[in-house]
């Protein structure tokens, strides 16, 4: 899609309209079924507003953190990361990061603290979340391990092991957000756009 027809949809859209461009934008893999879950930020009130227009679809919205300026926000289909905690190899992840429970529930309280605690009062960043991004573990840990730095690339994720993989992933999302932003910029709701 071209720069002129986002910005022509931009200028001319209602605030629906802009709040459903900017999810598509930040979380298109989600809305399209091909990611389990992504991170949007958003102006305070957004959270709520998303969270009932996506009731209908099979996708969560809940916040990980909010403050007077911005919301931190965590979409997500519920099925997909019930099934990716059970991974042996995500569950022992999140044990060694001090997660004695693998539910989503769980997870979730644990992570919403941790991140009020990072972006609230500059503690450690919860590198957890990136298992839960559905960034491989493996990427994960090469991040935690060289500091950021040191990647075969950067795109979604920065990737330490398997680039080609990450690549044929990254093309995914990309077809993703492509699709969700057509569909949004001829007219579609954010519910009509969010796969089943």
């Amino acid at each position: 899609m071209s720069v002129e027809t986002m910005l022509s949809f931009l200028q001319n859209c209602s605030p629906e309209g802009r709040l459903g461009f900017q999810v598509a934008v930040q979380c298109a893999p989600v809305l399209k079924n091909v990611k389990i879950s992504n991170l949007m930020t958003g102006k305070p009130g957004s959270w709520q507003r998303i969270r009932k227009k996506l009731k209908p679809s099979r996708i969560i919205c809940v916040p990980l953190y909010l403050d007077e300026e911005k919301e931190v926000l965590l979409l997500y289909r519920y099925n997909r990361l019930e099934e990716h905690l059970k991974s042996e190899k995500v569950r022992c992840f999140l044990h060694h990061c001090g997660y004695e429970e693998c539910e989503i529930a769980a997870v979730l309280k644990l992570l919403r603290e941790r991140y009020r605690r990072y972006a609230g009062a500059g503690g450690e960043f919860p590198h957890e979340l990136g298992v839960l991004l559905e960034y491989p573990v493996e990427d994960v840990e090469g991040f935690i391990a060289n500091q950021g730095q040191n990647s075969l690339m950067a795109r979604y994720w920065k990737v330490y092991h398997n680039q080609q993989e990450a690549e044929q992933i990254f093309r995914m999302y990309d077809e993703a957000k492509e699709q969700a932003l057509q569909e949004i910029v001829q007219g579609s709701s954010l519910c009509q756009v969010a796969v089943s």
